[in-house]
């Protein structure tokens, strides 16, 4: 009783706190329950408010998308120029449900923050939600059929079967798809007088199936694969043996290991506050004892702060794919300089334009010849003892130039041997 009590002081002070957030009580029908706001939390009243969280979520996704999308034209780059793997795809696909997500769901939860309304129109109302849990659930099963592709095949990269693949993917959109599609359903926009908002709304005859679905999605969509992504990476880093005729694929399976399960960690942290809000928001006994509006929005950013990260993490940790980045560089700076030396058009243009080639070349393949390279101080010492001459006035044995019938001036490479022979008497 007393933790009643206090939920309902809590709810009754929620428009005085310090944040200034607060909820605006909306009329529902005879027939049907409020449960939460879809697409962003609406009629907020404060200016701080309208300004700030539109412009965290702006950055987190635009950072995520540009991030997400230069790890796929990386991938791409791979592809194209080596043989493709099954990780490689597996990460490919997780970087496009990021990009799917940060550039759908989160504009609309920034534009619902300014506006504090819906103003999207049905479509978005009853997609939205079931696209970002869409987009969560093929990540987390993504997460998943990588641990056991890096797990059953980590010794034969090379050995790509295209079939398998495409299939898997098939399987995990599909899933991915059919298992939120109560969303649909649920979601819908309510009219109240000039204002439109998008809601989720528990009719009568639908609460058994709201009690299910509310239980079932969290547990499939990212319990499940979490616990068993995790237990067969911490399985695979056990299985690991030391042997020293195979120690260089032994560290890399180690490496990628760590990889995969800190990429697990940080969307399993990260998701930890919108999932315990929303079996929360279904599940509270005391319909008045509902979270915060401060709690769910920092859920909300914490969604695509794990969409924003995931680049982060490959680009750092990942050595094969950081290595592929810098060769891209290296392949797309080369091709810059030869489209300036084209458009120079000068005398020595087909001289330079072949030494530039052979340049790139050497970048793109890595090489590097140190043998053949001349340190500039020597370089500059022999040119100097090269270019230096003696007068004959100088000269310490002047005697062996006596048929010269005009003093000229001698290299000093002539003179050493000189020194060398004995004089006669």
């Amino acid at each position: 009783m007393q933790q009643r009590e206090f939920c309902r002081a809590e709810h009754k002070l929620r428009g005085s706190d310090s944040t200034g957030l607060r909820l605006m009580e909306t009329d529902m029908a005879a027939n049907s329950t409020f449960v939460s706001f879809d697409g962003g939390i609406q009629q907020l009243e404060g200016e701080d408010t309208r300004v700030i969280v539109p412009a965290i979520i702006g950055t987190i996704s635009g950072i995520g998308v540009g991030g997400n999308f230069l790890v796929l034209v990386v991938l791409i780059y791979v592809f194209a120029s080596q043989s493709a793997s099954e990780a490689y795809v597996m990460l490919a696909n997780v970087c496009a449900s990021e990009v799917l997500m940060l550039s759908l769901c989160a504009p609309a939860r920034a534009i619902t923050y300014y506006k504090q309304t819906w103003t999207l129109g049905l479509l978005a109302c009853r997609t939205n939600e079931w696209i970002q849990h869409s987009c969560l659930a093929a990540k987390a099963f993504t997460l998943f059929a990588l641990s056991q592709v890096h797990h059953s095949f980590p010794s034969h990269p090379e050995n790509f079967r295209q079939k398998n693949v495409v299939i898997t993917l098939m399987i995990i959109w599909m899933v991915s798809l059919l298992l939120p599609v109560p969303d649909l359903y649920f979601s819908s926009l309510k009219e109240e007088g000039n204002i439109s908002l998008c809601i989720s709304e528990l009719h009568v005859y639908s609460r058994d199936g709201m009690r299910i679905f509310s239980k079932l999605l969290p547990l499939v969509i990212y319990a499940l694969p979490v616990v068993l992504a995790a237990a067969s990476h911490i399985r695979n880093i056990f299985l690991i043996r030391p042997s020293s005729h195979n120690e260089a694929f032994l560290s890399r399976q180690y490496e990628n290991s760590l990889l995969y399960l800190s990429m697990i960690a940080m969307n399993t942290l990260l998701l930890l506050p919108e999932w315990a809000s929303w079996l929360w928001i279904r599940h509270s006994l005391d319909q008045s004892c509902k979270p915060s509006a401060a709690l769910l929005i920092f859920a909300q950013v914490c969604v695509y702060l794990s969409s924003a990260f995931i680049p982060a993490i490959l680009l750092t940790m990942h050595v094969p794919l950081r290595e592929s980045l810098s060769d891209l560089c290296s392949v797309l700076t080369c091709r810059d300089s030869k489209h300036m030396l084209k458009m120079e058009g000068n005398g020595n243009e087909m001289h330079t334009k072949e030494q530039d080639e052979h340049e790139c070349d050497a970048k793109a393949d890595g090489l590097s010849d140190a043998s053949c390279q001349t340190l500039p101080d020597l370089e500059h010492f022999w040119s100097e003892r090269r270019n230096t001459t003696v007068a004959d006035e100088t000269d310490p044995l002047p005697w062996e130039r006596l048929n010269q019938s005009s003093v000229e001036f001698q290299p000093l490479t002539t003179v050493v041997p000189v020194l060398e022979t004995p004089v006669k008497d």
